[in-house]
């Protein structure tokens, strides 16, 4: 089989723009589009910096369960948690690794399974922190995902290499979260109703 990086380097890329959004806790809210080194999907403590967006904002809501309240088996814990600030930014980016695509993620062995992991599960992060470590040494500017929320996308941006042109901009006020909005997962199912007509 073909190294990891002839594989990356043979992938199809995208262009990505629009809205996006991200939470951080208030007191950095200031700094939310800024990237940072930590061990995340895509990246590691001791690597380059990552800035993680999501859309639609569904999705960033249940990132921050998955993140904040999941792993802690008190579910108290929502009653403590620190203010948080929802960020909207603005994105046009070129040269992404489009994981989207299902021959691509094929083609690097990273399944559904490993994509939308338990953010506990260091085999599947490590596959991924592969990926993006190679991708980054091509010179990509990040790579579009489908969300481990099963909800939209995530967007993992290489700050480091990212155009100063292309880096996010914020394009609306910040939404304060004194308390996580309520979870997303546990939202009545939606059925629809059909409606006779006659001619």
């Amino acid at each position: 089989m073909e190294s990891l990086a002839v594989r990356v380097a043979a992938c199809p890329r995208a262009d990505v723009d629009g809205v996006w959004q991200r939470h951080v806790a208030a007191r950095h809210a200031a700094q939310a589009l800024h990237a940072r080194r930590g061990t995340g999907r895509w990246g590691t403590k001791d690597g380059f910096p990552v800035l993680y967006l999501g859309r639609p904002t569904n999705s960033v809501i249940v990132e921050a369960y998955r993140h904040l309240v999941d792993p802690v088996e008190d579910k108290n814990i929502l009653t403590q948690l620190e203010p948080r600030a929802l960020v909207t930014c603005t994105v046009d980016v070129t040269n992404l690794l489009d994981l989207r695509v299902a021959t691509t993620r094929m083609q690097l062995d990273l399944p559904f399974s490993t994509l939308r992991s338990d953010t506990s599960d260091r085999a599947a992060y490590a596959r991924c922190q592969a990926v993006a470590q190679v991708a980054h040494q091509l010179g990509l500017h990040g790579i579009i995902t489908p969300a481990a929320t099963d909800l939209g996308d995530t967007l993992a941006l290489f700050t480091d290499i990212l155009p100063a042109a292309e880096r996010p901009t914020r394009s609306e006020p910040d939404t304060a979260w004194d308390q996580l909005p309520a979870d997303p997962r546990n939202a009545p199912p939606r059925h629809l109703r059909v409606i006779e007509t006659r001619p």
